[in-house]
């Protein structure tokens, strides 16, 4: 009789592990049923919300499944989240993708125009290029950023400066704090985006700054997935991406707000050329 029961039991686990694995591997087909959105803290979190709401409302109602908006407090806190997958949908900068990518992240598009790093200077200062920052105070974003930091270390070394020795870096992490201190004589130059002036904000001082270099082209952040999304649900949340149109009223408002002109399908391999560059300004920052 206790054969008979326990004969009984190892059928009905078998039948339980059997209907847990069939479960799971309908949840696959239908996708997941909720989407972590994780987009960098170049901005405020409340910023970041006001701005990302309407792209993230947009891809939950074309999925039919709910959109977590995340970010995190600074650089390192992101990649930490990244490296431990923690992000189904995500805008990393193009930095951090490098980073996260081996945890199973994919580019399916990406923003356009490329945009460009700048040098700023006061107009007054009598500083025209770049080998004339010899022994002055830079302000930069952070060291891991290309657009505000990483891009002028190349043409300092191809300048005759040393940007290790020569030149005193000061990371403020914001751009304002940037450009108010260039403007306020704190430092000599900084580096910013160099659309970063059409800010309103900066509107009634802009005239008194300008730029004595630019970057290459930059590519703008990717928006990545995990690998292990389901593929319909990866071509739904591309198709959403690439189809705002500056047309559209709404679609306008979204895409200006992250400064582009329309968002394209894009691939890993479009960051390739770029990650060489990335890659040999990282080497003269030891």
């Amino acid at each position: 009789m206790k054969k008979k029961y326990w004969v009984a039991y190892k059928t009905l686990v078998v039948v339980c592990v059997i209907c847990a694995l069939q479960v799971t591997q309908v949840s696959a087909r239908e996708g997941r049923e909720m989407i972590k959105f994780g987009v960098y803290p170049y901005k405020s979190p409340h910023t970041l919300v006001k701005l990302f709401s309407p792209i993230a409302k947009r891809i939950e109602t074309t999925l039919g499944v709910k959109v977590q908006l995340v970010t995190a407090p600074d650089f390192d806190a992101y990649i930490a989240r990244g490296k431990q997958g923690e992000y189904d949908l995500a805008l990393p900068c193009v930095n951090c993708f490098f980073q996260i990518q081996p945890a199973g992240y994919s580019v399916i598009a990406k923003g356009e125009p490329s945009f460009y790093g700048g040098t700023i200077v006061r107009k007054d200062s009598g500083i025209v290029n770049v080998a004339q920052l010899k022994g002055k105070r830079i302000a930069s974003v952070g060291k891991h950023s290309y657009a505000a930091h990483l891009f002028l270390l190349d043409q300092l070394h191809e300048a005759g400066v040393d940007p290790m020795q020569d030149v005193h870096f000061q990371f403020l992490g914001k751009l304002d704090t940037i450009i108010l201190g260039v403007l306020n004589k704190k430092y000599e130059a900084g580096t910013v985006r160099t659309d970063a002036l059409e800010n309103p904000i900066f509107k009634e001082i802009r005239h008194e700054l300008k730029f004595i270099s630019q970057s290459s082209p930059i590519p703008q952040f990717p928006f990545v997935v995990k690998q292990d999304l389901p593929l319909e649900q990866v071509s739904k949340i591309q198709a959403v991406l690439v189809g705002l149109s500056l047309d559209n009223a709404e679609d306008k408002e979204i895409l200006k707000s992250m400064r582009l002109t329309k968002i394209s399908p894009a691939t890993d391999a479009d960051y390739d050329a770029f990650r060489k560059k990335l890659t040999q300004a990282q080497a003269l920052s030891h």
